[in-house]
């Protein structure tokens, strides 16, 4: 089975802790964030993707990961990976 690889763009939170500044509001925007790696599921509620990836005796392993909500999710761009 190839492994896929997605770039997903996203609208992350984000938190301030002074008061707040009718002058500068637009640093209470939600952050656009990149997250790129290897797409361990997707499903109608969520795409999860792992940074490493690797196989092992019980299969193919993953670590270090990220669950984006797709409600946060603009835009997600889809690669092979070459072995």
């Amino acid at each position: 089975m190839k492994k896929r690889i997605a770039c997903v763009e996203w609208d992350d939170a984000t938190f301030d802790s002074g008061y707040y500044d009718k002058q500068d509001a637009s640093r209470y925007d939600v952050c656009k964030t990149l997250t790129v790696g290897f797409v361990v599921k997707s499903t109608p509620k969520e795409i999860i993707l792992a940074v490493d990836s690797w196989v092992n005796k019980q299969g193919t392993a993953y670590r270090h990961i990220t669950t984006i909500p797709k409600k946060m999710v603009r835009k997600v761009t889809e690669f092979e990976a070459k072995k």
